[in-house]
């Protein structure tokens, strides 16, 4: 059990990282230039397509890490909360509804069709994007 903790917060950091990547400050730079005529996101327009099968790449990853952790933090969640380790249970609740939450997963999906949209490159198969 001491090991699905770490592995778990290794998930989450990824796929922080990894939205993080693919979007970089474009939220913060789109509601900056409120003039702009450009539908694409500030920090895409300087996105390096030589990149974007890495990018996209690294996202799958992201989301295939995530789906093989998920049933993993569960069943942690649920022998915590068996022996009594409510405090445990509570954080491994917590990091397991944010990990399922449509924001997060959104977000993954956004960063994938933005990145296909500008580079015309197709997704790798089995990403969120596609399904």
């Amino acid at each position: 059990m001491q090991r699905i903790i770490p592995v778990a917060k290794r998930f989450a950091v990824g796929a922080a990282a990894v939205g993080a990547l693919a979007l970089g400050a474009a939220g913060a730079a789109g509601a900056a230039t409120t003039g702009s005529t450009s539908t694409t996101p500030a920090a895409l327009q300087k996105f390096n397509c030589a990149n974007a099968t890495k990018v996209l790449d690294r996202i799958q990853k992201g989301e295939a890490s995530i789906a093989a952790g998920l049933p993993k933090l569960t069943a942690a969640q649920s022998k915590a909360a068996a022996a009594g380790h409510t405090r445990l249970a509570d954080r491994l609740e917590k990091r397991i509804t944010r990990l399922e939450s449509p924001a997060f997963r959104a977000k993954l999906t956004k960063a994938s069709s933005l990145i296909e949209a500008k580079c015309n490159v197709p997704a790798p198969t089995g990403t969120s994007s596609a399904s």
